[in-house]
């Protein structure tokens, strides 16, 4: 498993200077970045310099409305020269309301969802590209009798469809990330390692005692899952906010799976 940040982590450095984020992310000792946001620099110019400093673009989150049939194509295009190898649905629903209105929210809202996305699978497919959705609170919490969104879309959507799981998220929603990892074994090919506090919320990180994460299980879980890229994201506003808590939450995960790899090969 590799180490990447999700640059949401460090988005006001990252909107100020592309370069410089890129290659202090380095600095920290990242393998890859998963990008966040709209396309605001040319493709060819992040492909080049993530080549130049050593980066792996193991992702972008990409917006619904940009997956749609009059966006589709200038979507894969764009990712297609960036080098981008998963994009990633960032949201559905919810307090948001993308995609549909909280009032219009049902089991079958999130079957069609599925098959929508199984669709831009095929698409994707043909560009070298995967696609994938990541999880919040509410695909755990919200439920239509024994269904949730998450368990709908894991159920609905084929394998070749990536489950990004965001442990704080999953934690905030009393689910756990290693169950959930370990009962969907191939389809959480990425994981948003997210610190969270129960008491804090987003205030702490990797490595701090406030952090609610078992990482033991769920490293385990996600070796024995076929993860392949741990994404750190933090959300600290206050206490540790942009590269003090990449850099906190780096040091913290290297070091849990350091001991991970220790105990699996015992």
């Amino acid at each position: 498993m590799s180490i990447a940040l999700g640059l949401y982590s460090v988005y006001k450095e990252f909107q100020r200077d592309l370069e410089s984020t890129l290659r202090r992310v380095k600095a920290i000792g990242y393998e890859g970045v998963e990008f966040y946001g709209p396309f605001i620099h040319e493709p060819e110019k992040i492909k080049g310099l993530l080549e130049e400093i050593g980066l792996v673009n193991c992702g972008w989150h990409t917006e619904w409305k940009l997956l749609q049939a009059d966006t589709i194509e200038a979507t894969l295009d764009y990712h297609t020269r960036a080098g981008t190898t998963n994009m990633i649905i960032p949201a559905l629903g919810g307090p948001w309301q993308i995609g549909h209105k909280m009032s219009e929210d049902c089991a079958d809202v999130w079957v069609q969802y599925a098959g929508r996305i199984n669709e831009l699978a095929g698409l994707a497919e043909k560009r070298n590209l995967r696609i994938g959705y990541h999880t919040h609170a509410h695909e755990f919490h919200t439920h239509y009798g024994e269904s949730t969104p998450w368990s709908l879309l894991s159920e609905h959507t084929h394998s070749g469809v990536i489950l990004e799981l965001d442990t704080g998220n999953c934690i905030e929603a009393e689910a756990d990330p290693a169950q959930v990892i370990a009962d969907h074994p191939g389809r959480v090919q990425l994981v948003h390692c997210k610190p969270f506090s129960r008491e804090l919320g987003h205030e702490t990180f990797i490595g701090s005692t406030t952090d609610d994460n078992d990482w033991p299980a769920i490293l385990e879980a996600c070796s024995r899952s076929g993860t392949e890229w741990l994404i750190v994201e933090h959300e600290s506003e206050k206490g540790y906010p942009q590269f003090d808590g990449a850099e906190r939450c780096y040091a913290g995960l290297l070091e849990q799976l350091k001991l991970t790899r220790r105990e699996l090969l015992l």
